[in-house]
């Protein structure tokens, strides 16, 4: 009991001791100590909710609900993130006995509608519940996309018509709710195209349109990236075809920058290249003949000859034209002379020789190429000759052609330092900042530190000094030692010193102490 006095006083000794903003600080402390304490029993003491489903729509929140309120299963509901909590111990099993249900459904009825069939439903009912039913089976299966988190489908089955001409074309339409922060591209958009397509009788992609919750037309993606012109056959350009061009330019701007840079250094050259791409698809046809290279004619294909030869006796073959000179043997005077005639005819046919080709030119090739380029002269030491130099060698990088009327101007000019001097500037602030911040939390702790290690050695010190006291019994503490270890006036008690020292000073001065007592008996008489 006595030791736990001791302790006390000494306690409250010290405590008195201490500045306001070390209580204050101590104080902290302990109720930062005993609160992380209390958080950390109450965490474990408590049970772990874990979802067991999240972003169900009401009807399966409603069916899942009664299911545990039947067995008497813990829950909680979430109702910013439309979920449904339990412990999670039982997370996992609950899952496998709601699946074993059926639930959840996803909000939607497939071919489970026709389970619970009635009797006497009309032809037309039928119908609609088959419709009802491939519905909820599409948006169930695109559901299950990572991207989705759900879907809905309509579809929409024309009557069959007794005439083709009379017949419309199926069509339908899809609904989707992305997940937070996900994000669908065009191949995406296409399966679930086909997807809806291919299992509708009579329905093709083209009549699949596809849209977001936010009002986007997922369907054009499709168009825009699939095809380089419109359907209807115009050259009109669309939005993929732009982001060719952009990304040829940027291809053609960074490779000159780069190269400019490791001459003249980083930042030192402004590119900025227009590419116009041709993207018109072009088809020729051509048809030539030529002859056989060897021979310089064609190839023969047929050869006809006549040859005549006349021998004997008649008139000349330069007598008077008529029908007697031209038949031979045929004599109108006496007079005859010995005669030959011969006559030769040759005929050639050569086929004609032909090369025939289609040339299909394939879009997407440069039409016209236009190129600027500033270099930064810093020092105003580039030249004519020099910028005639790098315009031959960007020419050939970008892949100039004058023909073609492409342009390219290389200039050399001062650039500007302001913006990058004030951040420069903001950047050495804020390292001038950062270090201030720092030194002052380093003083900070060093003080704190340093303040906690005088306040150990005062307590060390009069520890010590009380073990001095407790070894050497009762000796009565001068003035001198109270006063430079006030613990030993709290460990002593007030009223003990003070009557050890009216004993030491009786004992010193018993003439004065006999004269006060005479004086008090003197008095009360």
């Amino acid at each position: 009991m006595d030791s736990l006095r001791r302790w006390l006083a000494s306690f409250l000794n010290f405590w008195a001791s201490l500045k306001l903003w070390q209580k204050a600080s101590i104080i902290l402390a302990i109720l930062f100590v005993f609160g992380g304490l209390g958080a950390l029993i109450f965490m474990t003491g408590t049970t772990n909710y874990e979802p067991l489903y999240a972003g169900l729509e009401v009807a399966d929140q409603a069916a899942i609900v009664d299911y545990l309120k039947e067995n008497n299963l813990p829950y909680r509901l979430d109702q910013k993130a439309s979920a449904i909590l339990m412990p999670g111990n039982a997370v996992y099993e609950t899952r496998l006995t709601l699946a074993q249900m059926g639930l959840p459904k996803g909000g939607t009825t497939g071919f489970e509608i026709f389970d619970d069939s009635k009797m006497g439903m009309s032809e037309f009912q039928q119908r609609i519940a088959y419709m009802r039913a491939i519905e909820g089976e599409l948006a169930r299966t695109i559901a299950q996309m990572a991207a989705v988190e759900n879907a809905r489908v309509s579809v929409v089955i024309p009557e069959q018509r007794l005439f083709l001409e009379q017949q419309k074309p199926s069509t339908a339409s899809v609904l989707l709710r992305l997940r937070q922060g996900a994000n669908i591209g065009p191949t995406q958009v296409k399966s679930i195209m086909h997807l809806v397509a291919h299992s509708v009788d009579g329905l093709t992609p083209d009549s699949v349109t596809v849209v977001d919750t936010n009002g986007r037309i997922l369907s054009d993606m499709i168009s825009d990236s699939m095809f380089m012109y419109n359907p209807d056959g115009t050259n009109s350009v669309t939005s993929v075809q732009r982001e060719l061009e952009r990304q040829h330019e940027h291809e053609l701007e960074n490779k000159v920058r780069i190269m400019l840079e490791q001459v003249f250094g980083p930042g030192s050259a402004v590119v900025r290249v227009k590419v116009d791409l041709d993207f018109d698809k072009k088809t020729s046809s051509y048809v030539e003949y030529t002859p056989n290279p060897e021979t310089g004619t064609g190839v023969p294909r047929s050869n006809e000859r006549q040859e005549e030869s006349y021998t004997g006796q008649g008139n000349p073959v330069n007598g008077n034209p008529g029908t007697t000179t031209n038949i031979p043997g045929y004599a109108i005077n006496a007079n005859t002379v010995e005669s030959e005639y011969n006559r030769s005819n040759a005929t050639t046919n050569y086929e004609i020789s032909t090369r025939k080709g289609d040339q299909v030119v394939t879009p997407g090739g440069v039409r016209r190429l236009s190129a600027s380029v500033l270099i930064d002269d810093k020092n105003n030491d580039i030249t004519e000759e020099r910028l005639e130099a790098l315009q031959e060698v960007i020419s050939s990088a970008i892949g100039f052609n004058r023909e073609r009327g492409d342009s390219l101007v290389v200039r050399a000019m001062r650039f500007s330092t302001a913006f990058a001097d004030s951040m420069a500037e903001q950047m050495r602030q804020d390292r001038m900042w950062k270090l201030i911040y720092g030194s002052i939390a380093a003083v900070s702790v060093l003080l704190v530190l340093l303040i906690a290690y005088l306040v150990w050695r005062r307590m060390q010190k009069a520890k010590l000094a009380i073990q001095e006291i407790e070894a050497e019994g009762k000796k009565v503490p001068t003035i001198q030692e109270m006063l430079t270890s006030p613990d030993l006036l709290a460990f002593q008690g007030e009223m003990a010193v003070l009557e050890e020292q009216l004993k030491a000073y009786a004992k010193s001065h018993p003439d004065e102490i006999a004269t006060l007592v005479n004086e008090w008996l003197s008095s009360e008489s």
